[in-house]
């Protein structure tokens, strides 16, 4: 009887044994996992918008590189830089983070972001087919001091629309210039319909003051500061002080947004908007281009031997802090490749890769796209100041200004706010 428990009690310690063995083999299984997992490099990028986000939600981008994992979240624009660099000091920041490009020149000043020329000279070595679509507006509007600091993978101007059927019953012509504009705003001005649209609130940054100076000849000084105090800064002003007292737009729109400007324009209560090319695809599920509505160049200023079209981005920005150089620029590859960056461009916003723009499906997805190519390829970046968001607020100022007080002196009003101006410098 003895015997026979020594030898169960023998069995019994072999088969613990045993199992012992098993599970210090699955530790190893597991240890060998968990090397694997901890090699795997993780980008974080955040979207300014939900909409610039591939359809594809990176899914070909991992199976192309299954040693990294992007880890993607959207921050709207409008709050991404003060999120950005909050988590940054609490050591928490995304790799790639997606901002106005105006904003560049602050960040870089602050040691946020991270010189990735010697990347993208790599790219264009190592790749020069795919490296070559790219234009060079792509890389410009994401520098500073002739450092690259990310990449724009999209970029758009504002343009003007235009209700083309209330305007061919009236017969008139598209505007040339700001004189034209306001005539066909007084005579398409009617009790059902303003003649003009524009964004005159706090909300926003002044964007689209900005981008109307600039068609109208205005000029920056070499640290990026706008001249105000100038013939186009002077016009300006007394061009939103002629709209707004001669009742040519909405008297609520001294408080509006963005989004109401719009409204006011697709909903059929107003005749002209300045609206950028990402809103042109919700104005067409409502009209027709060339027979409702159209769209063309913003006008010039009487007098001036041209206009330029100021051309805004939202660049895809590498936070300094970046672990992984060489995995953020494969991310910004996959963004801007053709296949992946055509979808996102077709439905949203315009891209810097000229295949996509030059391509027959772009222009049959949007039939406006060939109305803009030449002035698309003229456009100018607007200039930023490293006090971009002080030089905003000045400019958002002036704007109310010229909205609430229609009969003072615009030439008074320009200088009042440039000397706020060069305070910055």
């Amino acid at each position: 009887m003895r015997k026979w428990s020594l030898s169960l009690l023998f069995i019994l310690t072999l088969l613990v044994l045993a199992a012992c063995g098993d599970d210090s083999s699955s530790d190893d299984n597991n240890n060998d996992d968990s090397s694997a997992d901890s090699e795997q490099k993780v980008v974080k990028v955040w979207f300014g918008r939900e909409d610039f986000i591939p359809a594809d939600n990176f899914e070909r981008f991992h199976e192309n590189h299954p040693d990294i994992k992007v880890e993607a979240d959207v921050v709207p624009l409008e709050q991404a830089v003060s999120d950005f660099m909050r988590n940054q000091g609490a050591g928490n920041a995304p790799d790639i983070v997606q901002v106005f490009h105006d904003n560049v020149g602050t960040m870089v000043s602050q040691g946020s972001l991270m010189d990735i020329s010697e990347y993208v000279d790599q790219w264009e070595t190592d790749d020069p087919e795919s490296f070559n679509k790219i234009l060079g507006q792509a890389w410009d509007i994401a520098s500073w001091d002739d450092k690259v600091y990310g990449m724009g993978i999209h970029v758009g101007p504002y343009w003007h629309v235009y209700r083309k059927d209330w305007f061919d019953e009236a017969g008139l012509e598209i505007p040339e210039t700001y004189d034209q504009l306001l005539d066909a705003a007084r005579t398409l001005d009617t009790e059902e319909h303003e003649g003009y649209a524009l964004v005159g609130g706090r909300e926003h940054p002044a964007w689209w003051f900005s981008s109307l100076f600039i068609s109208m000849g205005g000029e920056y000084s070499d640290t990026g500061l706008p001249q105000l105090d100038s013939e186009a800064g002077r016009y300006l002003i007394e061009f939103y002080q002629t709209l707004m007292r001669e009742e040519l737009i909405d008297p609520s729109a001294i408080s509006w947004s963005s989004g109401e400007m719009r409204g006011a324009f697709i909903g059929g209560n107003a005749a002209m908007a300045p609206i950028g090319d990402n809103i042109f695809p919700l104005i067409q599920e409502e009209m027709t281009y060339g027979e409702e509505w159209t769209a063309a160049p913003q006008p010039k200023r009487p007098g001036a031997e041209s206009n330029v079209h100021e051309l805004w981005g939202w660049p895809m920005m590498v936070s300094s802090k970046t672990e992984h150089p060489e995995a953020v620029m494969e991310v910004l590859k996959y963004l801007s490749d053709t296949e992946i960056v055509s979808e996102v461009a077709k439905r949203y916003q315009p891209t810097t890769n000229s295949e996509v723009m030059q391509s027959e499906e772009y222009v049959e997805a949007k039939p406006w796209a060939a109305d803009f190519e030449e002035a698309f390829s003229n456009t100018i970046i607007m200039p930023s100041h490293i006090k971009q968001g002080e030089v905003m607020n000045i400019l958002v100022d002036a704007q109310q200004e010229a909205l609430q007080n229609t009969e003072r002196d615009p030439a008074e009003i320009a200088a009042e706010f440039q000397e706020k101006l060069n305070e910055l410098e």
